[in-house]
């Protein structure tokens, strides 16, 4: 295979790594919502006022499904690509996104253990999800 063809396979492997990650979270969450009324009226004053209202089991569903989705992500991207350093890019930018966004911008907003749970997740997930895609 021509060193072009791999790029762009690495490349749309990625993508369709983030793609997958982002949407798949909304979706366990939208299904939860739909047999969790609580949960959704917390996803909904969440996603409305930016506070944050969920109770401890409704976060732990949360860290999971984020957790679900990286590791479909991580195979997503293995399977696409035809290899492994596709699920490493994107461990690593999932990790370094979400160190960000989790350690600086929402430190405050959330309960520290949930941040850090998803912090420290993130990369062990994505890279399970290559190990399975092996």
């Amino acid at each position: 295979m021509s060193h072009a063809r791999v790029m762009v396979r690495g490349v749309v492997g990625v993508l369709g790594g983030l793609i997958v990650w982002q949407i798949g979270f909304f979706i366990l969450a939208w299904l939860l919502a739909r047999i969790w009324p609580d949960y959704a009226v917390a996803g909904r004053s969440y996603l409305t006022t930016g506070v944050y209202s969920f109770a401890v089991p409704m976060a732990v569903c949360n860290i999971v499904f984020w957790i679900v989705t990286e590791i479909a992500a991580g195979w997503t991207a293995t399977v696409i690509a035809k290899r492994r350093e596709a699920a490493w890019v994107l461990a690593a930018m999932l990790l370094l996104y979400m160190v960000v966004i989790h350690l600086f911008v929402y430190w405050a907003t959330f309960p520290w253990w949930y941040n850090l749970s998803v912090v420290l997740t993130v990369a062990p997930a994505v890279l399970l999800g290559w190990r399975l895609a092996r």
